[in-house]
């Protein structure tokens, strides 16, 4: 049985004092370090799966909370967004600078620059380049911009390559354009902060893009990998609610997607009932 496995299924002991938990299993007991948060569903790997395990979480480390990150390059969208309360980031792209109209490098900078300073963190930037070489010349120079600032980098051999050099530089990376759950794999092993399985993309080639999803989380948990799912190409709000209950880290999308999550019929519907009845019992 795999240790993601085992520990799933296992009871485990919670500790009265002390510093760690027993999880009880076949061969033996696998201690967990302590302190924690409980959370249901049996699982102490990072992470949740779909419909059981406990999740345990280092309260002395960032909780395991879904992260908003909104995708554009529109300044005013990421305002709005960050005023909203709910944001953790933004992802970009050269189409989606292009659809802004930024252009030249010096625009380009620029540009990140001033949504480093509306975001309190994690702005993807992406790398133009597509050698070992130019990966890393680009990369290094998008990081000394800000310290909010995410190299994103294309899956393909020299994008897997410079990401391992990030990754042994502190350097924080997305690895973009991520179809398969072996292309995250290999992302994960080079030390990427984030991967980005693009759902959308695949929902319209008939692919069901959250079995991707699903796949890249087993395979994280089985084996404790600290690389963050980012769910991108993000359509709708059902992809994000559907994102979060196969335990993606991360989602990105478009300020609509995000904003359509307020919405349902029956709210507008009570509320509207609500003051009325409020402005009848006022003699209004």
């Amino acid at each position: 049985m795999c240790r993601a496995s085992l520990l799933r299924s296992a009871p485990f002991e919670l500790p009265q004092g002390g510093n760690e938990a027993r999880v009880e299993g076949c061969s033996g007991a696998i201690k967990v370090a302590c302190p924690f948060f409980l959370f249901p569903p049996p699982n102490p790997l990072k992470g949740a799966l779909n419909s059981s395990g406990y999740k345990l979480t280092d309260f002395n480390s960032e909780l395991n909370i879904m992260k908003f990150f909104i995708d554009t390059a529109n300044l005013d969208n990421i305002k709005e967004a960050q005023d909203l309360g709910i944001l953790d980031g933004v992802t970009t792209n050269p189409s989606l600078m292009a659809k802004e109209g930024i252009t030249g490098d010096a625009n380009v900078i620029a540009h990140y620059k001033a949504i480093c300073d509306i975001v309190d963190d994690n702005v993807s930037a992406e790398v133009i380049a597509t050698d070992y070489e130019g990966i890393i010349k680009e990369g290094e120079a998008l990081a000394a911009l800000n310290p909010k600032i995410v190299v994103k980098v294309p899956m393909i051999k020299d994008g897997v390559k410079a990401i391992k050099y990030f990754t042994n530089k502190g350097i924080k990376t997305n690895c973009t354009l991520i179809f398969s759950a072996g292309q995250a794999l290999l992302a994960a092993k080079a030390g990427a902060t984030y991967v980005s399985p693009f759902l959308g993309r695949l929902d319209d080639i008939s692919t069901d893009g959250l079995t991707l999803i699903e796949d890249i989380r087993l395979i994280f948990d089985n084996y404790g990998y600290p690389t963050q799912i980012l769910a991108a190409s993000i359509r709708g709000p059902l992809h994000i609610v559907a994102c979060a209950k196969l335990g993606a880290d991360v989602i990105t999308a478009p300020l609509a997607a995000i904003t359509a999550l307020l919405k349902h019929p029956l709210t507008d519907s009570g509320l509207a009932t609500f003051l009325a009845d409020h402005a009848k019992a006022s003699g209004k």
